[in-house]
């Protein structure tokens, strides 16, 4: 018995100060929505678990190297050891009854963050993932936005969509994420509590632009949103409606408008300037350079950069839509 008694006075105490210690150290990001409240709650307690049993693990396996090492003057064998049909039990029945509960308290947990609110209270958001970017679309008022504008204290409905591979929605701050599946739709709900900015990101290895696929997150009050709703709604000029068009489609995923490098070349001073291809050839990039880059991505590819751009927008651009880019590609020159 007296075996028995340091070992595990020595692992009470080293638990209980690991999860003093751990108590005061943040291990995740700002809290900003309702939902995540009780999902680090969960980590916090599964944590707290872990730690219970890292130090039972290793203060058995230190005190036993220590208190039975072999002395100098010991040249005998060890007496063997058969094993013990109790422990093997106990070993077995106790995870199984720790991971038995986790798995109810967790479904628990699911069952309310799914909870739908009262009716006319939610924002509905129609989220498409595609490679690299997203697109956030608002049915109520036929608006979308690259980036991700959402009012204060009020619950979201998020349809989840994808047009080509699996990605996932994910915004650390509001802890919860979901998977978009091509030709699947997956919704999650969400009610932010603080205002800021973040960002979503893919939490879904899909491709090379996969650490480039972000999109900004704005959280503000209801009547800033409002605002927003509303100079959204506005008539656009054609480089206005152009730059719509390259949000709505993913394009500036892959072709940065400040002159940075991302999967595709800048369109930041592109129009008028001299493009080698990979064949080596030489070209200026005028409007039907542009247009055939769009519709034709294969027949002219940007020495320095990979063939992975859709081959899609043929069928999906109306001409006024292509040349609404053009026209915003040309006024990023001027």
């Amino acid at each position: 018995m007296r075996r028995w008694t340091v070992p595990v006075g020595l692992t009470i105490l080293v638990s209980v100060v690991l999860v003093i210690v751990f108590y005061f150290v943040d291990l995740t990001p700002l809290l900003a929505s309702a939902q995540g409240k009780p999902v680090d709650k969960l980590i916090r307690m599964i944590f707290n678990l872990t730690l219970v049993i890292f130090a039972l693990c290793m203060v058995f396996l230190f005190y036993n190297i220590v208190a039975f090492r072999r002395q100098p003057s010991d040249e005998e064998d060890a007496t063997p050891v058969w094993g013990s049909t109790t422990m093997e039990i106990a070993w077995t029945i106790v995870p199984l009854i720790i991971v038995m509960w986790l798995a109810f308290y967790s479904a628990g947990i699911l069952f309310d963050i799914r909870e739908s609110p009262a009716q006319g209270e939610e924002i509905e958001v129609k989220v498409t993932g595609r490679q690299w970017s997203w697109t956030f679309e608002y049915p109520q008022w036929g608006i979308t936005s690259a980036d991700l504008i959402l009012p204060v204290d009020r619950p979201v409905l998020f349809r989840l969509y994808a047009t080509d591979v699996i990605h996932s929605f994910y915004i650390p701050e509001f802890r919860l994420k979901m998977d978009t599946i091509p030709g699947v739709e997956n919704h999650i709900r969400i009610k932010p509590t603080q205002r800021g900015e973040f960002k979503v990101r893919c939490a879904e290895l899909c491709g090379t632009g996969h650490a480039y696929m972000l999109a900004p997150v704005k959280v503000v009050s209801e009547e800033e949103f409002q605002k927003w709703v509303q100079a959204q709604t506005l008539p656009l000029t054609l480089v206005e409606e152009g730059k719509k068009t390259a949000q709505q489609f993913g394009c500036l995923g892959c072709h940065s408008i400040d002159g940075s490098r991302l999967v595709g070349p800048s369109w930041k001073g592109l129009f008028g300037r001299k493009t080698t291809l990979q064949d080596g050839t030489t070209l200026q990039a005028d409007e039907e350079y542009i247009r055939r880059s769009i519709l034709e991505p294969d027949a002219q590819v940007v020495q320095g950069f990979p063939n992975v751009m859709p081959k899609t927008f043929k069928d999906q651009l109306s001409p006024e839509q292509l040349q609404a880019i053009i026209a915003y590609i040309k006024s990023l020159s001027e």
